[in-house]
């Protein structure tokens, strides 16, 4: 009997042999699947914090066309990824509509109609969100670790829609590392800690709201830690105080052993003394900043920005960053706007947080490393 002939006594019948296949097959769609709705549910999340945090900017004053363009395209996006988008794209004139109804009367007219002022218009607020959204990593990154969000939403680059010529606008998401939370506290000894903590001062925590760039031309924090003209940007108002000083010595002294008139030598001297006074309020601020790392930005530099700005020196990695930004909190006894502000009376010498309702009894600390603060 040949081989071929030969009764397979070993062999066993295979029933569903496509089974596990098929099973595998399943598998990974419904893990593709469950990936691209994990990936739709965290732009979502997201897109409503880039939403909140362009919102609360503009409710501090801040003004540009971008910032409600961006609130909008956040608006959407939400919306959209909600309902289980992961890539969504709109178009210009759904963006303005969007707009019109976040603006209202009278400005949504500029949005909402048709007409080559109103696509320009868009057109230059997308370009300065392009620009500018950098600003706002502070506040965007401070809003996802406090909702517990782990990415952050960043501008998509246009791209068409199908065959037609029209463009699409949309957001996609940077991955960010949440800080680890504490361990639960059992119900016995949170009710313990409640206890004791009746009395304790209230607790507010800081928000960063936009950073600003006050040297003209200048679109990025300074980097002090490298050896150049940067660093000279801030020590040249302390080295120009001395000069000036020396220099308002120098005359006092030559005036003051001359023989000019008493009264042309007192005029002189106040005038000497108003320019020295002058010279060293412009530079004890980069005075402070070099010894306390944060000062109160000076009112100059703010002339057309909200108040509230202070100059901080940060370690960032490998390099010292200087940056002008602005920390607000809500005050949790009156629901007033908090800003740093310098300390009066007792608080004097420090930066604390002062409630707008009334910055007299409702004043915080303020640290700028945690971004925490109690009553004082």
């Amino acid at each position: 009997m040949s081989a071929k002939d030969a009764p397979m006594l070993d062999a066993e019948p295979q029933q569903n042999e496509g089974g596990p296949r098929e099973e595998f097959g399943k598998d990974a769609e419904a893990d593709e699947s469950k990936s691209i709705f994990d990936h739709a549910m965290l732009l979502s999340r997201a897109a409503e914090v880039g939403a909140e945090a362009a919102a609360s900017s503009r409710e501090s004053g801040w003004k540009g066309d971008w910032l409600v363009l961006l609130q909008a395209l956040c608006g959407l996006t939400a919306r959209r990824a909600a309902d289980g988008d992961p890539t969504p794209l709109f178009t210009a004139e759904r963006i303005r509509e969007e707009i019109a109804a976040i603006v209202g009367a009278p400005e949504a007219q500029w949005w909402s109609e048709d007409s080559d002022s109103a696509r320009k218009k868009f057109s230059n607020a997308w370009k300065a969100l392009e620009n500018d959204l950098s600003r706002l990593d502070g506040h965007l990154l401070g809003r996802a670790i406090k909702s517990r969000v782990a990415g952050q939403v960043v501008l998509r680059a246009p791209a068409r829609l199908g065959t037609t010529n029209a463009m699409g606008y949309g957001l996609t998401i940077r991955p960010i590392e949440l800080p680890a939370t504490r361990a639960a506290v059992s119900q016995p000894v949170l009710t313990a800690q409640t206890s004791r903590s009746d009395n304790s001062p209230l607790e507010i925590i800081y928000q960063e709201e936009m950073e600003v760039y006050p040297i003209p031309g200048l679109k990025c924090p300074l980097k002090l830690s490298l050896p150049g003209w940067r660093a000279v940007i801030v020590l040249m108002p302390i080295v120009g105080s001395l000069a000036v000083g020396g220099l308002i010595a120098w005359f006092l002294l030559v005036l003051w052993m001359s023989n000019e008139a008493p009264r042309a030598l007192f005029q002189w001297t106040v005038l000497a003394g108003f320019v020295a006074g002058m010279v060293a309020w412009a530079c004890h601020p980069f005075y402070v900043l070099i010894n306390d790392r944060i000062v109160r930005a000076p009112t100059i530099l703010e002339a057309t920005l909200p108040l509230g700005h202070v100059l901080v020196l940060r370690r960032e990695g490998e390099d010292r960053l200087l940056r002008m930004v602005r920390f607000t909190a809500r005050c949790p006894i009156c629901d007033g706007e908090v800003t740093i502000e310098k300390g009066r009376r007792q608080h004097r010498g420090r930066l604390v947080g002062e409630c707008s309702r009334n910055p007299v009894e409702h004043t915080y600390s303020f640290d700028f490393i945690t971004c925490k603060g109690r009553q004082l």
